[in-house]
């Protein structure tokens, strides 16, 4: 009888959960306990003692329950010179784990010739991952796929006898050679050697379903360990089939907001990404390549549910252009973390350009018999970070929600998602409230989404939540009015410094681990914001120096919306806790950063690269900087000469400085003999793309080594040299057509897909040869051709006249601030 009534206890707590109109009441259940041992991956012991584990729910770090985020660099694709920076700037947003593909033909184009110098050379980027803490995921395919030419592969390794991706003994003997070759560059950069790579991804996009499929797979794995590439951790892209029964691999999964491989030209239903539910996979990745596919549900899973491919944005190919807002990206990924993930992976977290190579380009194209073409040199991507190093708005909010994952992440990881009955199953559905829960026993966070892409969300008014934990207690939440678009993370029975936080209607953002520790949270502009505490292990409260009274063993926090509050908690032992509430604009404008063993909090308008003993401090096209700092004790210093003012603001630190603004005059007229442009010689191999393309999608017409294409537009642009005190400068080019390209003395330089925005190209990356003058190509748009625009850039389209309507300048200043003892 017993053993019916706890079944039926469960059956209940998932599926019929009460809904009465407004009001929901979520019942937890006993979560299973997790299965540890039955996976085998690799070395996972470092010589000093420190540990990377697993079980079926969760990544340890030291026996500790750890939740890894990873963001997606290919070192090929950034400028050498620039990769630190880019390091930092994923680091600063909460990025834990650099991945990186290692693609076969960037290294090997000729058969036997290997290259790993300048932007090709792993080691020095790997050794710069760990000079900043940062761990790496090595996806050394063979296959990588990441829109390369061939998927990666070198152009003379595609005919071979035999065949590719499978246990073709020619082929195999290709890949060990391959594999030896990585095994050298990053010998002694593995963790079993105190090394930052943690974590191996084995092909990609391959259907390990059957034996012999699975067995090719595992041969790769072997291949990769005897040439010394030995991990903690093994992967393998779950879709589009795979064995979940297997123990060797951890199957990865990925969601992206958009679908530009899709063929078809016209508005795509709209997307289930945004959905809480318990599906692995969004069945529209790689759907190009392997067809429509239904994912695995995460309940099948015995291991961590990861992922490797949440679009950072999207790549747009030229049959299809969307445009990629920061909610499209941001909500999806609080989706996916409310729905159980425990590894964020995000593909691609920068942006880059394809170089160009000995013998040909390296971007996919039709001609290499993929269904896509993508521009020669610009991987943007919509990236957090972009081509250039620019910041997108996903930038800011993936920061909050992963500072969050870096700081609570213990206490998420072990926690198993609910998801109650009568939740939103339509994408379609914009009235019901799509809610998810994580619990762990009594504690957990409650996940609220109401962004859909390309649909209106309701406000949601009225809302009344209440948990029933498994010892019977019933936390009742206040009231909440959530807004169109808004995504909520409310803690229950949350562990601050010892202290019991029966719930929150504010949002957990991060912990200053100071003498005095700060936990800070932060509101919602239509949310209350209500905090309780069971007062058994306090003393004394107090909101913005006032104390607070107890009702009961309770104390319960009603605090003003819209305004920076600062809770203290006093424990029965004396020890002192902090609690600092930020609004949402500020806390999208928030960074946690460490100088000298301290942390900061720091909140302002421009970008921040903390390095390791300074902080650079980034406007564009703005002299004028200013920071808030807390704790506003520390000491910091500007460079010589510069007037500073610095003063107290409240709990804040108050920095003000400018410095002297950049005259960076450019010029454009219309070049009327384009023919003045043709190199004499071919300075790159030319791209093969334009053979055998249809009338109705001809691909991009532009060249890598420039020639006139008849009824296009010429413009040449004339920039001066930057000076000394710029390390950047940012060439925005404002036109209408089909496509730009950017020529310096007859050579591609960069190009772009028109979506409905400016052109961009960084000055700073000029090098010696490049000449000051360059040349604008605009290819018209046809409206015949079948392409795929969002509504704003085709009716941008239609009322412009095609061409170049304006070119400017926009120059970056950067500040150097320094902590001084």
């Amino acid at each position: 009888m017993k053993l019916q009534l706890f079944l039926i206890y469960i059956i209940l707590s998932f599926s019929t959960n009460t809904w009465a109109d407004k009001g929901y009441t979520i019942i937890l259940p006993n979560h299973p306990v997790p299965t540890e041992g039955h996976l085998k991956q690799g070395s996972h012991t470092s010589p000093s003692g420190q540990t990377f584990t697993l079980n079926s729910v969760y990544y340890m770090k030291n026996g500790k329950p750890w939740y890894p985020v990873s963001g997606e660099m290919h070192y090929p694709r950034v400028p050498r010179d620039e990769w630190e920076e880019s390091l930092l700037k994923m680091k600063a947003s909460g990025v834990t784990v650099i991945a990186t593909y290692v693609f076969w033909n960037i290294h090997e184009e000729a058969e036997g010739q290997y290259d790993w110098k300048e932007n090709k050379d792993l080691r020095r980027f790997i050794e710069l991952c760990r000079k900043h803490d940062l761990h790496v995921w090595l996806r050394i395919g063979p296959w990588c796929h990441g829109e390369a030419r061939y998927g990666g592969f070198p152009d003379w390794l595609v005919s071979i006898e035999g065949g590719t991706r499978k246990d073709n003994p020619v082929y195999l003997k290709y890949v060990q050679r391959f594999f030896n070759e990585i095994g050298q560059q990053t010998k002694g950069l593995y963790f079993k050697d105190e090394g930052p790579i943690i974590g191996v991804q084995i092909e990609n996009e391959y259907a390990f379903n059957n034996r012999s499929r699975l067995k090719h797979l595992l041969n790769l794995k072997r291949i990769a360990m005897e040439a010394g590439i030995d991990t903690p951790y093994y992967t393998a892209t779950g879709w589009p089939q795979g064995d979940l029964k297997q123990t060797e691999l951890i199957p990865v999964w990925g969601g992206y907001p958009e679908a530009p491989w899709d063929s078809r030209v016209t508005e795509l239903p709209l997307s289930r990404n945004y959905l809480f539910g318990s599906w692995a996979n969004d069945p529209a990745v790689g759907a190009d390549l392997l067809g429509k596919q239904e994912s695995a549900t995460t309940q099948e899973l015995q291991y961590p549910y990861s992922t490797a491919e949440m679009g950072g944005g999207n790549q747009i190919t030229y049959h299809r252009r969307p445009i990629i807002a920061s909610k499209d990206i941001v909500a999806q990924s609080y989706v996916k973390v409310g729905s159980g993930a425990n590894m964020m992976g995000y593909y691609m977290y920068h942006g880059g350009s394809n170089p160009i190579g000995k013998y040909t380009t390296f971007q996919e194209s039709r001609a290499t018999k993929y269904p896509n073409d993508y521009p020669i040199i610009s991987y943007d991507f919509y990236a957090p970070i972009r081509e250039y190093g620019q910041l997108h708005e996903s930038y800011h909010g993936l920061r909050v929600l992963h500072t969050f994952l870096n700081d609570f992440g213990a206490s998420i990881a072990p926690t198993s998602p609910v998801f109650p009955a009568g939740n939103s199953s339509h994408p379609e559905d914009n009235e019901t409230l799509r809610i998810s829960v994580r619990s762990q026993e009594n504690s957990g966070y409650i996940f609220i989404n109401n962004y859909q892409r390309l649909l209106a969300m309701k406000e949601q008014k009225g809302i009344c939540l209440c948990i029933q934990t498994l010892d019977g207690e019933t936390l009742k939440f206040p009231s909440l009015d959530i807004a169109s678009d808004e995504q909520l993370i409310m803690p229950f029975n949350m562990d601050i410094d010892g202290h019991r936080l029966k719930y929150a209607t504010v949002q957990p953002f991060c912990i200053l681990q100071n003498k005095v520790p700060t936990y800070v949270f932060f509101s919602h502009p239509n949310t209350i914001s209500e905090l309780s505490f069971s007062a058994e292990t306090l003393k004394e409260v107090t909101l913005n120096g006032q104390r607070v009274d107890k009702t009961g063993n309770v104390y319960t926090l009603k605090c003003k919306s819209g305004q920076t509050q600062l809770i203290q908690l006093t424990a029965t032992n004396e020890k002192q806790t902090n609690l600092l509430l930020l609004t949402e604009k500020q806390v999208s404008r928030s960074w946690k950063i460490n100088q000298k063993g301290k942390d900061f909090l720091c909140i302002t308008s421009s970008q921040l690269i903390p390095h390791l003993e300074s902080l650079t401090i980034r406007n564009i096209d703005e002299n004028q900087f200013e920071i808030n700092i807390y704790p506003a004790d520390g000491n910091w210093g500007v460079p010589n000469g510069l007037s500073v003012i610095n003063e107290r603001k409240g709990i804040f630190q108050n920095l003000r400085f400018e410095t002297k603004a950049a005259s960076l005059p450019v010029s454009f007229q219309e070049e009327k003999h384009p023919e003045l442009h043709i190199p004499r010689t071919l300075l790159l191999p030319e791209d093969n793309r334009l053979e055998n393309v249809p009338d109705s999608c001809p691909g991009p017409q532009y060249f890598v080594n420039f020639k006139p294409v008849p009824t296009s537009s010429y413009y040449t642009v004339k920039v001066p040299q930057l000076p000394s005190s710029l390390k950047k400068a940012y060439l925005m080019i404002d036109y209408t057509g089909d496509t730009g390209a950017l020529y310096n003395k007859g050579t591609l330089v960069a190009d772009d897909f028109y979506a409905g925005a400016p052109m961009i190209y960084d000055l700073g990356r000029k090098t010696p040869q490049h000449h000051s003058e360059y040349l604008f190509q605009v290819i018209p748009f046809s409206p015949e051709v079948n392409i795929y625009l969002d509504s704003s850039a085709r009716k941008r389209l239609t009322l412009s006249l095609q061409g170049v309507h304006s070119v400017r300048i926009v120059p970056v200043y950067d500040m150097i601030l320094t902590t001084v003892n």
